[in-house]
């Protein structure tokens, strides 16, 4: 008889630019955890997936076009700048991520996995999700870390913050809340592994 494969938990990971989500998922996926980036996933959607392509071009213009490809940096001055564009993007994109993710945790046999997004509530699938991780990070902190990893003015960043979620509004779906200031973060990620193994 067919053993039947245990249920792994599916664990959201979400926070507003620049609180520190992908430091957190590096660090569990050093320990073992088995870990899907979306932003990564539609990095490479956008380049690779003919639909996608042609109803971006079909909505933005051929203007973010370059060298056959589609420059992010184009299409995120666009996005970054209205609320109703970047929602779009993501109803283009989005569904594309959830099919990948789907088929992705079909392949993991972990107690649990994580789902790294920047828009886990904007595009509605934590509801397909058991926990939540919201990382919570100083507004001050969060600006110098984006400016320093992008080269963005931090004028630019405050327009991508004001067109996110508030913090607020991220924890009050958590389940957990890791608050990434200058403490040690390794500790507390730690303990949240041990919390998550024994669920």
């Amino acid at each position: 008889m067919k053993k039947k494969k245990k249920k792994t938990l599916k664990i959201g990971l979400t926070g507003g630019i620049g609180a520190g989500k992908t430091t957190v998922s590096n660090i569990l996926e050093s320990i073992g955890t088995p870990v899907f980036n979306s932003d990564n996933t539609s990095k490479e959607l956008l380049n690779n997936n003919e639909i996608i392509i042609q109803n971006i071009v079909k909505s933005f213009g051929n203007s973010i076009i370059h060298n056959n490809r589609i420059d992010t940096n184009s299409l995120a001055k666009i996005v970054f700048s209205s609320k109703e564009k970047l929602s779009i993007l993501n109803n283009i994109i989005h569904p594309h991520v959830i099919r990948a993710f789907d088929e992705w945790v079909e392949k993991q046999n972990s107690k649990y996995i994580i789902k790294e997004s920047a828009i886990l509530f904007e595009s509605n699938t934590y509801q397909n999700l058991d926990k939540i991780i919201v990382i919570k990070s100083p507004l001050k902190l969060r600006i110098e870390r984006v400016h320093k990893r992008d080269g963005r003015s931090k004028n630019n960043i405050k327009q991508i913050i004001k067109n996110q979620m508030k913090e607020s509004e991220y924890i009050q779906y958590a389940d957990y809340v890791i608050n990434n200031d200058h403490e040690l973060l390794l500790p507390k990620i730690i303990q949240l592994n041990k919390e998550l193994t024994c669920l």
